[in-house]
């Protein structure tokens, strides 16, 4: 976990799957509204020069019960500041991953990724999967699980890249 890759991602590959039809994206809290956040990640202005965490989760991952809550506290507390967090949720239909959020309810903006594109582009191999993308969009970091220790050292990891120059 941490581990450093040297990967440029660029972030408008994860804009467009998130937007192809394979995905469908909403706003956890104003379910199942797909235009608003739909629009903001296909603009590619939008996560430009933002440090951005894409988090991999489904609805019968255990530890995704305690990373999603984890992870939307890193986003309230840092998106001020350049962080931004995509959910990416590997339901195999939207109505499991909306079950999930009606009790896990987190702010970032999700997609659903029912054929996997998204997973296989960025070669997911556990529940849940982090990327942690620096400002210039390349993968830093990849966490693959979460534990007691996860959200202390992925917030240390956030608070080096936001202080790295775009």
């Amino acid at each position: 976990m941490g581990s450093r890759v040297a990967v440029r991602v660029g972030l408008l590959l994860l804009m467009v799957l998130c937007a192809s039809p394979l995905s469908t994206v909403w706003a956890a809290k104003s379910l199942p509204s797909i235009a608003t956040i739909d629009s903001v990640l296909t603009d590619s202005t939008v996560l430009a020069g933002q440090v951005v965490y894409v988090d991999f989760w489904a609805s019968w991952c255990v530890p995704c019960r305690v990373s999603m809550p984890a992870l939307d506290g890193l986003y309230k507390r840092n998106q001020a500041r350049g962080f931004a967090v995509v959910g990416v949720s590997k339901d195999v239909s939207a109505a499991e991953a909306k079950r999930f959020l009606a009790k896990v309810a987190v702010t970032f903006p999700l997609a659903i990724d029912t054929g996997d594109a998204a997973a296989r582009a960025f070669d997911v191999k556990a529940m849940p999967s982090g990327y942690l993308i620096d400002r210039k969009g390349v993968v830093r970091h990849v966490h693959r699980g979460f534990n007691d220790d996860s959200e202390a050292a992925l917030e240390r990891e956030i608070e080096i890249l936001l202080k790295e120059p775009s």
